[in-house]
């Protein structure tokens, strides 16, 4: 069953608590017990159709996403896999305006 959490970013991690528009990220997922998908988007809006970083069972990869914040100062994490996957966001910039 598919599920998603999101994540605060504004005020976080050396992230401004005011002024971001986007942040980059390198998004990771190991230990995948089953193939999917990760979608990343603005938390509050609606699931983009298409995926930030696809993997198979038991594979760790990672790929630099840039994703809006969501006018909560969070972005949302999707994970489109059968079974439960182990994530990890590192923030590696973001953009003002």
């Amino acid at each position: 069953a598919s599920t998603s959490i999101a994540l605060q970013i504004l005020g976080r991690g050396g992230v401004p608590a005011t002024g971001v528009s986007a942040v980059v990220i390198n998004l990771t997922v190991t230990q995948p017990k089953s193939a999917g998908y990760l979608t990343v988007y603005p938390d509050g809006t609606p699931r983009p159709a298409t995926s930030n970083l696809d993997f198979l069972a038991g594979q760790t990869i990672a790929n630099l996403v840039v994703v809006p914040v969501g006018t909560d100062g969070k972005i949302r994490i999707h994970n489109a896999s059968a079974r439960t996957s182990q994530l990890i966001a590192d923030v590696a910039g973001y953009y003002l305006g």
